[in-house]
């Protein structure tokens, strides 16, 4: 249905077009002329678009190759960043592991979770 009607539909506007160039109130010569100036125009506007999409497809290409040379050595470059940190970080995490370990020995056995982390203000003095 929808196949049919699409056909109708173009058929109906080269029927159309060509009524309104043959019955338009112009000379037939001016309607050449307006009609090879816009089908110049339209040559024109295609060629520009042809050029716009080989400039994006070049554009693509070397943004492509760009990334396959400098993504291996960003890769590895972020490695060894990670691995210099972690190599830094380990002999800190286990110093502060074990401050809390020597923190939590000193706490009074007797004391609940609650009380451990209860935190007291200061009393105002007059």
């Amino acid at each position: 249905m929808l196949k049919n009607f699409s056909k109708g539909l173009l058929f109906g506007a080269l029927v159309g077009g060509t009524s309104g160039l043959l019955l338009a109130p112009r000379s037939g010569k001016d309607t050449r002329h307006k009609m090879k100036n816009e089908l110049e125009e339209m040559t024109e506007l295609t060629l520009e678009i042809n050029d716009g999409i080989n400039h994006l497809k070049d554009a693509v290409v070397a943004t492509v190759a760009t990334t396959q040379t400098v993504l291996p050595s960003f890769s590895e470059d972020l490695q060894k960043t990670l691995r210099s940190y972690q190599f830094q970080a380990e002999p800190r995490l286990a110093q502060i592991n074990e401050q809390v370990a020597t923190l939590k020995s000193h706490l009074p056995a007797n004391q609940t979770k609650s009380q451990k982390f209860h935190l007291t203000r200061p009393t105002k003095q007059a």
